[in-house]
């Protein structure tokens, strides 16, 4: 079943936050740029979705058919220059066919390119998102054994998680629930806080908590490794500049509600939202800005378990 933090129509949460996290990070307007205009032609798809059910063997022709087109042209005219021209070069004219194939290899979760992975993804996700747990006869992880799949897995679908989140606290208690939102259908479960999402490590010693300097240390579990600094000017690009003087005052993060979850017994990482720390967040928008997160992670050797829409 859906966590219950995930909206019943949840399009106007992700075009807001897009909205406002292009204007916070800077260096993140670029992928918030073509994920906003993704957003506009993939609602009306999802809300037809809802009301067609396509069956499990339809959707990858449905998909296909209804939204692959679109995200070619949101695409052909948002995105990156590189992407844009890759994608108008070699799929804007493919026959109907061969773009229904490429959807199935990604359902299947068969080797592609990253190209063919985002046009797959964001053409089929939302058809995924409308069917909820019918989805899970379109992917071939979800057909297979559900009693033999582990707790790292979407329960749905079978993908890998592609974030974390931890709700906001009931008054009761320090700290709300962690869950892992899926990268293929976008199911959230709940999972252990001090259990690696990638491997089930439970080794705190194991267990590396990312986080910028003047986060809040509330929600910190294992080792807390202090790689990253926040500064005043909330547009700066990446960690904290070696000429920083360590007598200046101390700024706030930029992330004040992101940290990095990294393990070392299998090198994986994911990027953990807060939800307690800025309920205003959407964790699949809000992961798509965490770049100078991923990339302070992936100097420090973590490979993170799932790229997400954009290939971060």
């Amino acid at each position: 079943m859906r966590a219950p933090a995930v909206l019943a129509t949840p399009w106007a949460a992700r075009r807001d936050r897009a909205d406002v996290l292009r204007e916070r990070y800077p260096f993140a307007r670029e992928p918030l740029a073509l994920y906003r205009a993704l957003v506009d032609v993939q609602e009306p798809v999802w809300s037809a979705a809802r009301l067609d059910a396509p069956s499990a063997a339809d959707v990858p022709g449905y998909a296909a058919e209804r939204l692959l087109p679109r995200v070619i042209e949101a695409t052909a005219a948002a995105g990156p220059r590189a992407l844009a021209e890759i994608v108008r070069a070699q799929f804007a004219g493919a026959p109907a066919d061969a773009r229904a194939e490429m959807i199935r290899r990604w359902l299947d979760g068969e080797e592609q390119t990253p190209v063919e992975r985002y046009l797959a993804r964001a053409s089929v996700g939302p058809v995924l998102e409308a069917l909820g747990d019918r989805a899970a006869d379109a992917c071939a992880a979800g057909r297979a054994d559900r009693e033999a799949r582990d707790p790292r897995h979407c329960p749905v679908c079978g993908a890998l998680p592609q974030l974390a989140f931890i709700a906001a606290p009931p008054e009761s208690l320090a700290a709300g629930p962690r869950s892992l939102q899926c990268s293929r259908c976008g199911t959230a479960w709940a999972y252990p806080r001090l259990t690696c999402a990638s491997c089930g490590e439970q080794d705190t010693a194991k267990l590396t908590v990312l986080a910028e300097e003047g986060a809040d240390e509330r929600a910190l579990t294992g080792s807390t490794v202090r790689g990253l600094r926040g500064r005043s000017d909330p547009g700066g690009p990446g960690p904290r500049s070696r000429g920083t003087s360590r007598r200046d005052a101390p700024a706030s993060p930029r992330f004040p509600h992101m940290r990095i979850d990294a393990c070392a017994a299998c090198s994986r990482y994911l990027v953990s939202i807060d939800l307690g720390r800025d309920p205003r967040a959407v964790p699949a928008v809000d992961e798509l800005a965490a770049i100078p997160l991923d990339l302070h992670a992936v100097d420090r050797g973590f490979i993170k378990i799932t790229p997400n829409l954009m290939g971060a």
